[in-house]
């Protein structure tokens, strides 16, 4: 049931006894989504969910922005878990991380098809060092250790958007950027949605960046331990 912004969800009545977790997420598929239904799903959002009524943890489900996220996790009002954040340097001084709980596919930019000043499979450096190209990344976000570093070690300057990928790709499109990180998983459901054509775009895979990210519940100091180390437990046994 849909109320006051919130996506309202019990792990069962045999939990109510303990406090329910707040689960905090924003549309953004098909990492976590809600379906027509009203039903939340996708990569990331079915494996958690499973894992936290495994270990008996009830929870509800709540849309928030990206950027009130943060802000709720600096605040530590609630005990309550951001869906599908990646850990960078200090996050963990704002709140616990759990384990992991999905790893994307390789990770790479995305620019115009006809942009001739990035190549496939060259270093990362090559583009985010180039002060002609206008990068455009995603207002809080953490694009995973490597590209992090590589965004701090050569300074470079992006554009800064609160839009979502959706709007990301229309900036691309009209060449008011030049390129922006996204992942294969994203890519594919955001061109489709789009309605422009794939040839309109190239994707550059970076030599020196193989591994996908991985994405975890980032959660306020209120959360207890245990019920990190419940999920946890439960998600290990879940991958068997």
């Amino acid at each position: 049931m849909k109320a006051l912004g919130a996506l309202i969800f019990a792990a069962g009545s045999a939990f109510a006894a303990e406090p329910p977790l707040v689960l905090h997420f924003n549309d953004r598929p098909p990492l976590h989504y809600l379906t027509p239904q009203g039903e939340l799903t996708g990569f990331v959002a079915r494996p958690a969910m499973a894992a936290l009524s495994a270990a008996g943890i009830p929870y509800v489900i709540r849309t928030t922005p990206a950027k009130r996220q943060l802000a709720l996790l600096k605040a530590n009002l609630e005990a309550g878990c951001m869906l599908s954040w990646l850990k960078a340097p200090g996050r963990e001084r704002t709140g616990k991380f759990t384990d992991v709980v999905y790893q994307d596919k390789r990770p790479f930019a995305l620019t115009w098809a006809g942009n001739k000043s990035m190549e496939n499979e060259e270093p990362l450096k090559d583009s985010v060092s180039n002060p002609r190209l206008r990068l455009l990344v995603k207002d809080g976000f953490s694009y995973g250790p490597q590209i992090d570093r590589a965004l701090a070690r050569y300074k470079a300057q992006p554009s800064t958007t609160t839009g979502e990928a959706g709007q990301m790709l229309e900036m691309l499109y009209r060449r008011r950027a030049d390129y922006f990180f996204i992942t294969e998983e994203e890519m594919d459901t955001v061109l489709k949605s789009s309605g422009y054509p794939a040839s309109a775009f190239k994707r550059i895979y970076f030599s020196d960046v193989s591994k996908g990210y991985d994405r975890h519940l980032w959660c306020t100091m209120s959360v207890p331990d245990d019920v990190i180390k419940r999920f946890n437990s439960a998600l290990a046994k879940q991958r068997k």
